[in-house]
């Protein structure tokens, strides 16, 4: 392992006994990356990702090892990174620099590197657009949360139920079947970051041909987690789900996090106010890049 990695508390051929513990019928699965990232997992049916990626993250205080639903076994996962991940005619970050994202991503201050997604998601709308623009005014209302929140429903007086899309759903998995992978890190927000193919959010744009990094998405993540609980769920190819333990209820919350999911998820979250009145305040944020 990469020194540079964080190491867990449980190691990993005690987890493998866990896994088997907690899934009998279960097959279990471990590989490294060419980076040394360790990847552990248990293959099971649909109906039950949901309560093993429970137990995962319940137990990660103590293993120090985040759960993830995916279609790609350890193996595939590795072999994936290994080819792609690092390619930088792929668009993935050569081996240096991803040494670098693992360091910074724990030091980075997430929060203005998220404000400046939205803010560069905004310029490049509004790229060319007269100031007395009518079409301005109301790309404003969308980035500006200020501005969105009196346009959103009243304080809700609980969060609205959320249901994976695609992490449960059998038409897309094979055989019913999905793998619960287990990473080492601090949080799911480190996911994108150790894994730089993970997941892919293709088709963003932001102002002066600025592309979307894992940087980027673990500081989104990680923001999203502290401010209202949401943990990555689900990732594969361009699909991304999060349970949110603590949606945000009243209009102004409901308005930072629609206008956060609208810049960082345009291909799903095509109108802020119903994103405001409606994902934003739900225990599922269901994302995807067309």
């Amino acid at each position: 392992m990469t020194p540079l990695l964080r190491p867990p508390t449980l190691p990993a051929d005690d987890l493998l006994l866990l896994l088997r513990e907690w899934c009998p019928e279960a097959e279990i699965a471990r590989a490294v990356t060419g980076t040394g990232v360790d990847i552990v997992g248990a293959r099971v049916p649909v109906e039950r990702v949901r309560d093993v990626w429970e137990i995962g993250r319940r137990r990660h205080g103590e293993s120090g090892w985040w759960p993830y639903v995916t279609s790609a076994s350890p193996g595939g996962e590795a072999a994936y990174q290994d080819e792609r991940g690092y390619d930088t005619t792929e668009g993935g970050l050569d081996t240096a620099e991803w040494e670098r994202s693992v360091a910074e991503v724990v030091l980075q201050d997430h929060d203005a590197r998220a404000a400046s997604v939205v803010v560069s998601t905004f310029r490049w709308s509004t790229k060319g657009l007269p100031f007395d623009d009518e079409d301005f005014l109301g790309w404003r209302d969308d980035h500006d949360p200020d501005r969105l929140a009196p346009l959103l429903r009243p304080a809700a007086v609980g969060p609205m139920l959320g249901m994976p899309r695609w992490a449960t759903d059998r038409s897309t998995s094979r055989d019913g079947m999905r793998w619960v992978n287990f990473m080492s890190a601090r949080g799911g927000y480190e996911l994108p970051v150790l894994l730089p193919c993970l997941y892919a959010n293709p088709n963003w744009f932001g102002h002066g041909s600025r592309c979307l990094t894992p940087l980027d998405d673990a500081a989104l993540l990680r923001r999203w987690q502290e401010q209202w609980g949401a943990q990555l769920f689900f990732a594969a190819g361009p699909y991304l789900e999060l349970v949110v333990d603590r949606p945000p209820l009243d209009p102004r919350g409901a308005a930072q996090a629609a206008t956060e999911l609208y810049a960082y998820c345009g291909d799903t979250v095509q109108d802020a106010v119903g994103a405001g009145n409606g994902m934003a305040r739900s225990t599922m944020w269901s994302l995807w890049w067309d």
